[in-house]
């Protein structure tokens, strides 16, 4: 945390475990059911023998208190801090992208953890935005070869402390639910984050106290398999039955409500 410019206050030590070693871990969980290290880990508030279990009124971070730490719920919660940047890094920034609160979009296409919305559908999101006056910049990362930017945007690679600054300083976030708006939830940022259904769990507006988000469900590949032999309204209606911690509306069934919903929100911004 401290290589991305990221500190808490109070902490002896925070303690890195790379992903291989995470993996390990979450299969003995699974395999020893352990559910109190997984709870810790990964907070999926497990009940032995009984799955989940949660307080659908609680924030993640209020739902670590009550089901993990076993803490009063009043304990505050501590963010960490984020070192400003110097005037010549502010200087610089500014040199090099157009920040702008009305004008300025960043689109974060790239995911690793799920499968990432077709790049066709970024590119005519870009088209469009443009065409309304927008500028988009694609935020990639240039030691992953694979990420380049959107056609019709240009590259924005920063590190944290400058996100952190132009957080508020541009119209919003949008793109694929990544562990970048975790970041961004620490901020005064606004931000649109595209999410495999049903990954309700991890919506970035319920996962943080006071912070406003907007989360939508791809749906596609989740009902694709069950439509084969089902009729599309049924479906459609098992879901939002089953899933009725999520608002029906920001559950999507297409690209084209996707992003007639991503468009609806930024106008709203």
């Amino acid at each position: 945390m401290k290589n991305l410019g990221v500190t808490y206050e109070n902490f002896a030590d925070i303690i890195f475990l790379p992903n291989d070693t995470m993996n390990l871990i979450l299969h003995y969980c699974y395999a020893t059911g352990d559910y109190e290290g997984d709870n810790y880990i990964y907070g999926h508030f497990h009940n032995s023998g009984n799955g989940f279990e949660w307080d659908k009124s609680l924030h993640l971070i209020d739902r670590y208190k009550q089901d993990v730490f076993k803490i009063p719920m009043d304990t505050p919660y501590q963010k960490p801090i984020v070192p400003p940047i110097s005037e010549e890094n502010i200087a610089e920034l500014h040199k090099n992208y157009f920040i702008d609160k009305d004008k300025t979009i960043v689109i974060t296409p790239y995911t690793y953890s799920s499968k990432p919305l077709d790049m066709r559908f970024w590119m005519f999101l870009v088209m469009v935005l443009t065409e309304k006056g927008y500028r988009c910049y694609t935020s990639v990362n240039k030691a992953v070869e694979q990420e380049k930017p959107i056609l019709g945007t240009e590259p924005m690679t920063i590190n944290f402390r400058e996100l952190y600054y132009i957080s508020d300083k541009v119209k919003c976030f949008v793109g694929s639910r990544v562990g970048i708006f975790d970041f961004l939830a620490l901020t005064d940022a606004k931000t649109i984050d595209i999410s495999p259904f049903p990954e309700w769990l991890f919506e970035t507006g319920s996962m943080y106290q006071n912070f406003t988000s907007r989360t939508l469900y791809n749906a596609i590949d989740y009902i694709s398999p069950l439509m084969e032999n089902t009729h599309k309204d049924k479906v459609h209606a098992e879901i939002k039955l089953s899933h009725e911690h999520i608002n029906s509306e920001d559950i999507c069934y297409s690209y084209e409500e996707i992003f007639n919903n991503v468009l609806n929100e930024i106008e709203k911004i």
